[in-house]
């Protein structure tokens, strides 16, 4: 059986480019504020230009990788899809509202293409491994998700860089992120936070950061419910360390991590309705992290509510995305689903290696590496349920595409169902 490369590379190509643009041209005047201070010229941009980069990189493989299986030479593909991105980047930075435009785009963009387009040819030999070929893959793809879990585990680790640490609660100066209410205090594990200026304990909130330990006490008036708003900051010269944010009307708390100061995202808990909708109400937010646990609660006019959640070396899908988590169903199945998407291969290739109790039971004690020891060892809590489920989900699916597959090369190599094709 061979792979109907046309069909799959018109398939490829026309999604992949009816994607990007759907992901880049869609207007944002929202974020025409942010927008507006990302340099032109920049290679990696803004506080979260690392995950900036692997998504832009991303972006452009599907595109390519269809017009390779059309036929299309390596560097026609590259010159294609170089000329696809200036042409968004030109529209971004002239007629679409709130997008950024910048060199890095391109570049990674164009990078991603060209990646893309020299694997494409070696397809087959991944969908279609010999014995051999698909134990050594299902090895590769079981260490590669192992890999990843492990780098999430330390990257979500507490880490604060050198420098002055300084609180900032008014944002005086001209800024998008302008909280319009008034802070009336704060504190950081009883440790008064002073606004817009260097705090003097500062040893006390650094060690306190350091070993993720930090409970966050503040009371403050409410501003205006609408935009996004910077509502306290814990800082040192380079870049935002604490924060926590005043979205419309939710509250979101973001801790320092490891994978923030290399561009990413660090996890975000997010809590609705954590603001009155009326300007000047009293309130206040109880926030923090503790044993790898983030929590946020709020009070005012007699309400209280609150959230919580666990982390999870799983989780490393959230450094890609700057929304905040709402812990809850739609967290956990898209956590499940993120580590099923990962395992999936190694099932697929398990079923090609044939001895299938033995390739089986390997990935089956890579499920307790990663999910079961690794957190442990890591200083985690236990994952839930729900993360057993999906690496289970992601093998059982590779492992009935194999069968898929094999049923298809079966038919196709067959003289006797070629002579009736």
């Amino acid at each position: 059986m061979t792979i109907p490369r046309r069909r799959v590379g018109a398939l490829l190509a026309g999604l992949g480019t009816l994607t990007i643009l759907l992901l880049t041209l869609f207007p944002s005047p929202e974020q025409a504020p942010y927008s507006s201070r990302t340099p032109l010229l920049c290679l990696v941009c803004g506080a979260h230009g690392g995950a900036d980069v692997v998504l832009n990189t991303l972006l452009f493989t599907p595109m390519a990788t269809g017009l390779r299986l059309l036929g299309w030479p390596w560097r026609r593909v590259v010159a294609a899809a170089a000329l696809l991105s200036f042409s968004v980047e030109l529209l971004q930075y002239t007629v679409v509202p709130g997008r950024d435009a910048s060199l890095s785009d391109l570049l990674t963009n164009t990078t991603g293409a060209a990646m893309a387009a020299a694997f494409a040819p070696h397809l087959e030999s991944f969908l279609l491994p010999d014995p051999v070929r698909a134990r050594r893959l299902m090895v590769g793809g079981v260490a590669f998700w192992l890999g990843l879990l492990t780098i999430s585990a330390f990257a979500m680790m507490p880490w604060v860089p050198a420098g002055m640490l300084r609180s900032d609660c008014t944002r005086s100066e001209a800024s998008p992120e302008l909280f319009t209410g008034t802070v009336r205090s704060a504190r950081l594990n009883g440790v008064p936070l002073p606004c817009d200026a260097e705090i003097p304990a500062g040893k006390q909130v650094r060690d306190a950061l350091e070993r993720g330990a930090a409970r966050l006490d503040v009371v403050a008036a409410s501003g205006n419910p609408n935009g996004r708003r910077l509502f306290l900051v814990i800082r040192v010269p380079r870049g935002y360390l604490l924060v926590l944010g005043h979205h419309g009307r939710a509250a979101t708390i973001s801790t320092p991590t490891a994978i923030n100061h290399l561009g990413f995202h660090s996890p975000v808990l997010s809590l609705s309705r954590a603001f009155p909708s009326t300007p000047g109400i009293p309130g206040r937010i109880d926030a923090g992290i503790r044993d790898r646990r983030m929590w946020i609660t709020s009070e005012y006019l007699g309400q209280r509510r609150g959230m919580e959640m666990r982390l999870s070396p799983s989780q490393g899908w959230t450094a890609l995305l700057p929304r905040g988590i709402r812990p809850g169903a739609e967290f956990r199945l898209a956590t499940a689903l993120w580590i099923a998407l990962l395992i999936l291969p190694a099932g697929y290739w398990a079923g090609f290696a044939r001895a299938a109790v033995w390739t089986l039971g390997g990935i089956a004690a890579s499920l307790g590496v990663g999910l079961g020891a690794l957190p442990v060892l890591t200083g985690y809590p236990a994952v839930h349920w729900s993360e057993w489920v999906g690496g289970a989900f992601g093998v059982a699916v590779g492992w009935a595409l194999h069968r898929f597959a094999a049923y298809l090369q079966s038919r196709c190599g067959s003289p006797s169902t070629s002579a009736y094709s």
